[in-house]
């Protein structure tokens, strides 16, 4: 086994996460996988410039978010995520009324907006933290930034949306 070899069975290892970090930004499984080779490609094909200097799963997140990045450029976050979440609830276990996929859908596009909301630092420290698992550590492998830094922001992304969903939920109950 060569080196190549090896190292595309460890870049192999990371796939799951990578495909979780693409669906989420993409909220499209085709779409997310086709990210996810791409990501796998470019990888591959930069080996070299891979120094070790952080972990390999950082590494591979930085291409995996950049690759979903260029596929949303071409077509828009929230209309993409609309429709996956919305085939997302009537793709469940049970089957879902008419009202249940609207209701779905319209808390799925609360949701988006809400995280969309969020400044973009804030954001990604949350979804990096709270959406793929990563520890505050490694997200701020991945941000090049401290971990205090990672941990306000996410304090703060917390905050935010709890104001939102409160303001949300005292709206709906006035109603």
């Amino acid at each position: 086994m060569s080196m190549d070899d090896s190292m595309a069975d460890r870049i192999g290892e990371h796939v799951p996460r990578m495909y979780r970090v693409a669906h989420r930004m993409l909220a499209d499984a085709d779409r997310a996988g086709d990210v996810v080779q791409n990501a796998c490609v470019k990888a591959l094909a930069n080996l070299g410039r891979f120094d070790g200097r952080s972990a390999l799963a950082t590494w591979l997140h930085r291409i995996t978010v950049n690759c979903a990045k260029d596929a949303m450029r071409s077509d828009t976050r929230y209309q993409a995520a609309q429709e996956g979440l919305v085939s997302a609830a009537a793709a469940g276990d049970q089957p879902a009324s008419p009202a249940q996929v609207a209701e779905t859908s319209e808390l799925a596009g609360i949701a988006l907006q809400m995280l969309d909301g969020l400044p973009e630092d804030c954001r990604n420290a949350f979804a990096l933290t709270q959406l793929d698992g990563y520890s505050y550590d490694e997200a701020a492998e991945i941000e090049g930034q401290p971990r205090g830094t990672i941990a306000s922001r996410v304090f703060r992304a917390k905050r935010v949306l709890l104001e939102q969903m409160s303001s949300l939920i005292d709206g709906r109950m006035e109603s």
